[in-house]
């Protein structure tokens, strides 16, 4: 079943669109860059120095605390989230299932902070959804977000099941009005 996705001026939204968008987007910088020089100083965040050496180490380092911190940047909501598992996707993100494992085993008190900016707002494919344009930062650690994994739905990917390039076969589906997250812009 094909389906499309619109931006707010009712534009088709392609994946490449989604790369190249949003507030967490500047031409030539990561976006854990342009994350930390707009979000940085308010959250005490800088870009973890270990990533000169490392690029597989966590995003950001928080100042204030000495945790590790990562940066899970979302521009579509989950559409399907209402009917397959009963969450306003307005609110909902997903969770890359072997983050969990590699926090669990690595980085056990890690901070994760999810940055939001809907760049897609309608999905119309056999049925149509909408979302309001949103933007904003929620922060959980990782003890209180692996409790909640405990618990939350999980989604396989459909185009990652025979995936051979090591690609997460799916996400758990996150509500961000659950009062385990916090809003923090």
């Amino acid at each position: 079943m094909g389906y499309q996705l619109y931006d707010i001026n009712g534009q088709i939204v392609t994946q490449h669109n989604l790369q190249d968008k949003g507030v967490w987007c500047r031409k030539g910088a990561s976006k854990e860059v342009v994350f930390v020089d707009k979000f940085g100083q308010d959250l005490g965040l800088i870009i973890n120095p270990a990533k000169q050496d490392d690029p597989f180490v966590p995003d950001l380092l928080n100042t204030t605390n000495g945790l590790l911190a990562d940066l899970k940047t979302q521009n579509t909501p989950f559409f399907q989230a209402k009917p397959r598992f009963n969450y306003d996707p307005q609110y909902t993100v997903v969770f890359n299932g072997k983050d969990r494992g590699r926090y669990k085993e690595k980085y056990p008190e890690i901070e994760i902070y999810f940055a939001v900016d809907w760049q897609a707002i309608k999905f119309k494919g056999s049925n149509t959804i909408e979302v309001k344009p949103m933007t904003g930062i929620w922060f959980i650690p990782f003890p209180k977000l692996d409790a909640l994994l405990d618990e939350a739905p999980f989604h396989y990917y459909v185009q990652r099941r025979h995936d051979q390039l090591g690609n997460a076969k799916g996400s758990y589906v996150l509500y961000l009005l659950n009062p385990m997250f916090k809003q923090v812009k």
